[in-house]
């Protein structure tokens, strides 16, 4: 998983949808001070609060300031998602997809994927893309993994990045282009995504030079769009 205990909640820490409680738990929580964080966390996701059920539910997951309990996680996770929490959504998803807290269901993983997915999550865009590309859990749709794949990478997700470039070099669920394959892939490079460098390399030995030329050039104007309307 990628989205850390912090980062879910950085962003919009001093909304004012934000509880009091939670707000001096999370800065608590953010300096390492969880004897003084987790009551707080605990009272402001007993209050109803989505981002403190989802903090709280990755602390007990991943055993930060409580003893581990994924069946907790679990529990928590799920309050926060039946509000519409994204995060909440898709960390339950998660769970379901490894079969932590709770017995393994691909198909419930995708569908809690789906929800977060729609509400703009990266990783569950992802996710959700992989899940329809090998008909994991859901039908298998190139098309609409592809589409997923697509407003990940958008967002500046480099693995969503790769495997959109993947697809288009392949043809999988959009006309084969390996131009858009290689520019995709080469931002992914760059954005930090190691597999992608082998990927390029592999899709550069098909290609001519001027072929390679053209996707650089498009690498750059994709990169400086901030990667809308590359395709």
């Amino acid at each position: 998983m990628k989205r850390t205990l912090f980062a879910i909640c950085i962003s919009l820490i001093f909304s004012n949808a934000l509880a009091d409680d939670f707000e001096e738990g999370f800065n608590e929580a953010k300096k390492g001070n969880y004897k003084k964080a987790t009551p707080l966390i605990k009272v402001a996701a007993k209050q109803g609060n989505s981002m403190a059920q989802v903090f709280l539910g990755l602390m007990y997951k991943n055993g930060k300031g409580l003893k581990q309990n994924t069946k907790e996680a679990v529990s928590l996770f799920r309050t926060a998602a039946k509000q519409g929490d994204a995060d909440g959504q898709y960390n339950l998803g998660a769970l379901y997809d490894s079969g932590q807290g709770v017995k393994q269901d691909y198909k419930e993983a995708a569908k809690w994927y789906q929800l977060a997915a729609e509400l703009g999550l990266t990783d569950a865009q992802l996710r959700l893309g992989i899940m329809l590309q090998s008909g994991q859990g859901i039908a298998q749709d190139f098309k609409e993994a592809t589409k997923w794949f697509r407003k990940a990478a958008e967002q500046g997700d480099a693995d969503a990045q790769l495997m959109l470039g993947v697809a288009n070099a392949l043809g999988r669920g959009i006309a084969q282009d390996q131009i858009r394959g290689y520019m995709w892939i080469n931002i992914a490079a760059a954005n930090g995504n190691h597999e992608a460098l082998k990927e390029r390399d592999n899709i550069a030995a098909k290609m001519t030079a001027k072929q390679i030329e053209t996707a650089e050039s498009l690498t750059a104007k994709c990169t400086a769009s901030n990667f809308k309307g590359c395709d």
